[in-house]
């Protein structure tokens, strides 16, 4: 059996602001939220934030829904 099962879409406006999230050209530190819409079954977008630190967006997610996220991060290596 080689069929796959499908829990969820992706919304496609989600999918192009993914791909050009990905080859971005800023070095900020920026995250994309998304959630699941139960009622139309499809992974959307919740909210977009720009020059975020990692314990800013922390605070941002709510505790007890779960949510996907996609983020850059500027690491720099100090010695």
């Amino acid at each position: 059996m080689s069929d796959s099962l499908v829990v969820c879409e992706v919304d496609p406006e989600l999918k192009e602001k993914l791909r050009k999230f990905r080859f971005r050209k800023e070095t900020d530190n920026a995250a994309i939220i998304m959630k699941v819409d139960k009622d139309r079954q499809m992974v959307v977008l919740e909210e977009e934030f720009q020059n975020i630190s990692p314990e800013e967006l922390k605070m941002e997610l709510p505790e007890r829904q779960p949510r996907l996220q996609a983020r850059t991060t500027d690491d720099v290596c100090r010695e």
